[in-house]
């Protein structure tokens, strides 16, 4: 049988940890085997060698020493090195863009990997990026700066989805990005969120939650406007009110201004500790030690595109979940039983939902996280994807 090689590029590091390496670093493992390799490539000024690669499982390698770059020469230089370096290997290639938010790479890549080289190249469609949370306040002339920015973000973003024909196939994330990429390109694939249900949950000597409270965690991104941490932080403290020991436990990368409402502002009882940006193994142990965790995201146009990888995450970790009804999570997750789920934007809901969590946890919960871990197993084991995606990208 021929070799076929994939690579999937992008501006994205695959060598440090994130949500978007470890989503291609699934899609690597579950096309890779003994006639397919593949190779994570992320876009650098360095000259691509198989020596500069590291085989981390059987035909699986990641590019280590690099110099990153994101500048329009770079780029171009980049995907000319990657096809030289990819024309060496025996056999078919396939590429994969994983979209990031400096824009030349998906410019040339259907400037002169499309058009001019005549590559086979998918996308992957995660996010519809003209309805980013950080442009979900309205334009206004008091904020000239960030009106400017926005439209002018919004109209790159509007053109990147007239180059959508031009690729191979799309690889969506969620069934309403699919519908919205169908009327760009028809060819696409639904590949959810993935896990590896497998995994080994850590343990530390920190300790991450309040003993004696009920701790509940999130761990991530801290973006207030997009998961709407700053609501639910309204709930812990009403929770609080009502004489509920909560502790909101939250740790990932935040900015200046979410830390600041997040805990300062709306931190009234002392309920929300934020632990840091934690590495891998910690951020595990985190969320070993939490009672429940949360994915309480409100509704808006991101969103409901939009499938938080944080649920595959929550799931391997055996513990109660608690998520709002919003875009697939009600494909998979059915309040009571393997999970729990309110409408999105509900207070009241929600404040209801946790208290009924927190008087029979001890009843409930067992159940409710080995129908959890059975979700995690039968529905995103990247194993179970990789035949299809395999088959999907095999068309050339």
């Amino acid at each position: 049988m021929t070799k076929h090689n994939f690579y999937i590029y992008s501006n994205c590091d695959f060598s440090v940890k994130s949500a978007a390496a470890t989503r291609m670093m699934y899609y690597a493992k579950g096309i890779s085997n003994e006639e397919n390799a593949v190779y994570l490539v992320s876009c650098c000024s360095t000259k691509l060698e198989d020596d500069n690669f590291n085989e981390i499982e059987p035909n699986v390698f990641v590019l280590e020493q690099k110099q990153l770059t994101k500048n329009i020469i770079p780029t171009i230089s980049f995907l000319k090195e990657l096809c030289r370096f990819s024309d060496n290997h025996k056999g078919k290639k396939t590429y994969l863009l994983y979209p990031y938010p400096f824009v030349f790479l998906e410019l040339f890549t259907v400037l002169y990997m499309i058009f001019i080289r005549k590559k086979t190249v998918y996308y992957e469609l995660n996010e519809v990026r003209k309805y980013s949370s950080y442009f979900h306040d309205k334009l206004s002339i008091k904020r000239i700066k960030y009106s400017l920015k926005k439209i002018i973000y919004n109209s790159i973003y509007a053109f990147l989805d007239k180059l959508l024909p031009y690729y191979k196939g799309l690889i969506c994330i969620s069934t309403n990005i699919q519908k919205y990429g169908q009327v760009y390109n028809e060819n696409t694939i639904r590949i959810p969120i993935l896990t590896n249900p497998r995994i080994k949950i850590q343990t530390s000597s920190k300790s991450y939650v309040k003993n004696s409270s009920f701790n509940i965690g999130f761990s991530g991104s801290i973006v207030s406007n997009k998961e709407n941490l700053d609501s639910f932080v309204d709930v812990v403290n009403k929770l609080h009110c009502e004489n509920f020991d909560v502790t909101f436990n939250l740790c990932g990368t935040i900015n200046t201004r979410d830390k600041q409402k997040l805990l300062t502002d709306k931190n009234q009882y002392a309920v929300v500790k934020y632990h840091g940006n934690l590495c891998e193994n910690e951020l595990s142990a985190f969320l070993g030690q939490q009672n429940l965790l949360v994915i309480p995201r409100g509704y808006n146009m991101q969103n409901n595109y939009g499938f938080s990888t944080k649920l595959s995450d929550y799931l391997n970790h055996q513990k109660v979940i608690l998520l709002t009804n919003i875009s697939d999570n009600r494909l998979y997750i059915v309040d009571g039983v393997n999970g729990y789920m309110v409408p999105p934007d509900d207070e009241k809901a929600m404040i209801n939902k946790l208290k009924y969590i927190i008087k029979n946890y001890q009843k409930v919960s067992d159940s409710i996280i080995a129908n959890a871990s059975k979700t995690s197993k039968e529905e995103f084991n990247y194993q179970l994807h990789g035949p299809s995606l395999r088959g999907f990208m095999s068309k050339n």
